[in-house]
């Protein structure tokens, strides 16, 4: 089974970019954790049901963080892939 994935972003408002990490290997756990406490402190965090290419059954959730949680004032974007089934196993 492979682990749930993470994608970082981040956008400052006087800036041109978008900051972008490496996509992370993250346990079903800690995914999970981070959604939890993100519904208490983020803007906005919404989870989907969707498949990936190959019709493989999987949960995104996207949590958006506004300027002032972090010290350059950034916007901070994090998208998890989990798969269904690593859902389902816990």
């Amino acid at each position: 089974m492979r682990p749930a994935t993470l994608y970082r972003l981040s956008r400052r408002s006087d800036a041109d970019h978008t900051g972008r990490w490496r996509p992370e290997r993250v346990t079903v756990h800690t995914a999970r954790v981070s959604i939890s406490g993100a519904r208490k402190t983020a803007d906005t965090v919404h989870v989907y049901e969707t498949t990936d290419r190959d019709g493989t059954s999987l949960h995104v959730a996207h949590v958006h963080y506004g300027p002032g949680h972090w010290d350059n004032g950034a916007f901070m974007t994090e998208i998890y892939e989990i798969p269904t089934t690593a859902l389902l196993d816990i």
